[in-house]
């Protein structure tokens, strides 16, 4: 199981406190630490950032192509927003992600508002997954952006997609995200995207911190272990 930190996409932190955070959240638990859309952040990363663990995450949209590419970053999150986009974006979703492929990134695919547009449309929902795996992305990364669906939903959908090969990931907001995280991981997903730090004042949605704080008010959350949360699993299991 691999786990995607998105703390920085949120902060009102300066440059030099997201790089002591992204230093902070360099841990053998996390595979990616996204950094939040291109800008000046990464132009200090390039020269000041030396992670050992986890791979920093540059993302955005395909209208920020040429950004993200001068991120240079080894990693790209393209994000592809709103259910309505199904039907229109796929040809953009292709050439870009072909775009960066051929840059060697590593690309993850974020589809947000995945599970609205499943319900609207599911075909073109799956077009949306097998198109970004064909032009190269590792991972589609699904989003519960709107939190209208119940855990056991979300692992049935997860498991309808996963049957067709593509590595998956899975991203939610809300109370209930372990839930749907173990969930989802059970269906399939391989790639779990939250907020696994605390930073003082700049989140809403973040889990509990550690007892070990920084001076920068940053405090590193141990990644969750799905082998701890059995228990967890079983009693919500069945429950609407």
């Amino acid at each position: 199981m691999e786990h995607y930190d998105i703390s920085l996409r949120r902060t009102g932190l300066s440059i030099s406190d997201r790089l002591v955070a992204a230093r902070r959240l360099d841990t053998p638990g996390l595979t990616f630490v996204d950094g939040g859309r291109p800008g000046r952040f990464y132009r200090r990363a390039a020269v000041e950032l030396r992670l050992r663990a986890t791979t920093l995450v540059v993302s955005g949209g395909a209208e920020d192509l040429t950004a993200l590419l001068a991120a240079e970053t080894a990693a790209v999150a393209m994000v592809v927003q709103g259910h309505g986009f199904f039907p229109d974006s796929v040809s953009g979703l292709r050439e870009a992600v072909r775009q960066l492929v051929r840059a060697q990134r590593r690309v993850i695919v974020e589809a947000r508002d995945f599970f609205d547009g499943w319900l609207a449309d599911p075909e073109h929902a799956l077009e949306v997954v097998l198109t970004a795996a064909e032009a190269g992305a590792e991972t589609v990364l699904l989003h519960d952006t709107a939190g209208r669906l119940w855990p056991d939903q979300i692992g049935e959908i997860v498991e309808t997609v996963a049957e067709t090969g593509v590595p998956l990931g899975f991203g939610c907001h809300g109370g209930d995200f372990v839930a749907k995280q173990l969930f989802a991981a059970e269906a399939g997903a391989g790639l779990l995207q939250r907020s696994y730090a605390v930073v003082r004042g700049g989140l809403d949605r973040a889990v509990s911190p550690s007892v070990h704080s920084a001076e920068t008010g940053i405090a590193p959350v141990p990644c969750p272990r799905l082998e701890q949360t059995v228990s967890a699993q079983k009693a919500i299991g069945g429950v609407r």
